[in-house]
C-alpha cells in the first residue's frame, strides 16, 4: 500500500495508514482511554482499549499529517515510526519496505540523501532487506549509508560505526568473510578508543569480531579472543548473559573446527541448556546453537543424532522465515551434508537441488556456495549408492 504522500494519479487523494482491527497477539504500545466529566469537574474512566504499535503509530502519523501537512519533517518521522511497527509484524514487511522506500525518496528530494533523517530511513531499509533474506541489496544500501555517514558525521560517530556493523553483517551473509572481519576489527578498535574495553557495546563487538575470525577459518585466533572475553565477563558476573552465551557458543564452534570434539560438545550442550531455559527452543540463538551442536555430532560420525536436530532446525527456519530465506537454505544444505554421510543420498540430492536453485537466486551462479552445491550434486550422480 502506498504511503500518504504518493499519488497514483494527479486527481487521487493521498492515502494514510488504514484503520485495522486490534490484533490480540501484538504488544500494547499505548492505551486509548475514554473518560466522562463528572458534575464536580472530575473525570471518570469509562473504557480503556490497548493499542498495538502499528495502530498507535498509524494514529500518530495521521495526526501529524492533518496538523502539519504531508511534507513536514515531523510527519515524515511519524510515518517512519509507522513503517517500523509494520516491519515487526508477520505478513506486513513488504508493505513496510514499500513505505520506507517511498519515504527515503521523498526525504532525499526534500532534505538530500546525506542528511541524518534520510540516512536513518535508509539504514532501516538495509536492516529490513537483510531480515527478509536479500543480503545483496542490503549490502548496497548499507554501503551507501556508511559512506554518507562517514562524510556527514565522521568515521568515529556511533551512527557511522553502526552502519559499518550492518555492512559487515550483510557481507557475512554473502559469505564474504575476509571483508567482514576487516570491518569488524575497525569498528572494535574505534569503539575501544571511545568507550573503553569494559563497555557493553565493546564487549558485544569483541564477540562479533571473534565470530568473524572463526568464519574466516582463523580458529585459533577466534578461540583466544573468545576465552579472553569470557574471562572478562566471568569477572563481571555476566558469563551467562546474552554476550557470554553467544561467546560460549562461538567458542564451541571454534573447538569443533580445531577437532577438539569432546570439549566442543560439552560447551555446546551447556550453552544450549541455558538458552532453552532462558530464551525458549524457538529463539534464533537457540536454533543457531542446535545447528552447531549438530555439526559437532556430524564430525563425531553420530549421524542419526545430527539428522534429528537438523530436521528440527530446518523446520523451524522455514516456519519462521520462509522456505527461500538464506538461513533456511543454509539449514537445508547442512542437513543434506549429513544425509550424504548417513547414506541417505536420494534425499540429500533432492535437498541439494533446492539449495542450488536458491543459492543461484540469492547469490548468483558464480558464488562459491552455488558452485559447491553443484559439485556435490555431480558427485551424487556419479555415486548414487
Amino acid at each position: 500500500m502506498a504511503p500518504l504522500w504518493r499519488r497514483k494519479r494527479d486527481d487521487e487523494p493521498p492515502q494514510r495508514p488504514p484503520t485495522a482491527p486490534a490484533d490480540p497477539d501484538q504488544p500494547r504500545a499505548a492505551d486509548l482511554v475514554v473518560t466522562m466529566l463528572n458534575d464536580d469537574g472530575g473525570e471518570e474512566e469509562i473504557v480503556r482499549v490497548g493499542l498495538p504499535p502499528h495502530e498507535f503509530y498509524g494514529m500518530k502519523a495521521n495526526a501529524a499529517y492533518e496538523r502539519l501537512g504531508p511534507e513536514h519533517p515531523d510527519t515524515l518521522l511519524a510515518f517512519r515510526d509507522y513503517a517500523r511497527a509494520l516491519a515487526g509484524m508477520e505478513g506486513r514487511r513488504e508493505e513496510a519496505l514499500e513505505r520506507l522506500m517511498d519515504l527515503v525518496r521523498l526525504q532525499t528530494q526534500l532534505l538530500g540523501f546525506v542528511h541524518a533523517d534520510t540516512l536513518t530511513t535508509a539504514a532501516d531499509i538495509a536492516d529490513l532487506l537483510q531480515s527478509m533474506g536479500d543480503p545483496g541489496k542490503a549490502e548496497e544500501v548499507w554501503r551507501s549509508v556508511w559512506t554518507a555517514r562517514s562524510e556527514l558525521l565522521g568515521r568515529d560517530h556511533p551512527d557511522t560505526l553502526s552502519s559499518a556493523s550492518g555492512l559487515a553483517r550483510a557481507l557475512e551473509q554473502l559469505r564474504r568473510e575476509p571483508e567482514a572481519v576487516g570491518l569488524r576489527r575497525d569498528v572494535l578498535e574505534r569503539r575501544k578508543r571511545q568507550l573503553g574495553i569494559d563497555h557493553p557495546t565493546v564487549l558485544h563487538d569483541t564477540g562479533q569480531h571473534a565470530a568473524a575470525l572463526i568464519r574466516c577459518g582463523r580458529w585459533a585466533e577466534g578461540e583466544a579472543e573468545l576465552r579472553a572475553l569470557l574471562a572478562l565477563l566471568e569477572r563481571r558476573g555476566e558469563r551467562d548473559g546474552e554476550i557470554g552465551l553467544s561467546a560460549q557458543a562461538n567458542l564451541g564452534a571454534a573447538l569443533c573446527r580445531l577437532e577438539r570434539l569432546d570439549e566442543a560438545e560439552a560447551v555446546m550442550r551447556t550453552v544450549l541448556a541455558t538458552q532453552q531455559r532462558t530464551n525458549g527452543s524457538a529463539h534464533s540463538d537457540t536454533q543457531s546453537t542446535r545447528n552447531n551442536l549438530a555439526a559437532v555430532l556430524h564430525a563425531r560420525e553420530r549421524y542419526g543424532e545430527a539428522v534429528v536436530i537438523l530436521r528440527e532446525v530446518l523446520s523451524e527456519a522455514a516456519a519462521r522465515k520462509g522456505d527461500g530465506h538464506p538461513d533456511t537454505v543454509h539449514a537445508r544444505d547442512n542437513l543434506a551434508n549429513v544425509l550424504i554421510d548417513a547414506g541417505e543420498r536420494i534425499e540429500a540430492a533432492a535437498l541439494l537441488r533446492r539449495c542450488q536453485s536458491d543459492y543461484t537466486r540469492v547469490y548468483g551462479q558464480d558464488h562459491p556456495l552455488t558452485r559447491t552445491a553443484a559439485e556435490r550434486l555431480a558427485w551424487l550422480r556419479d555415486n548414487p549408492t
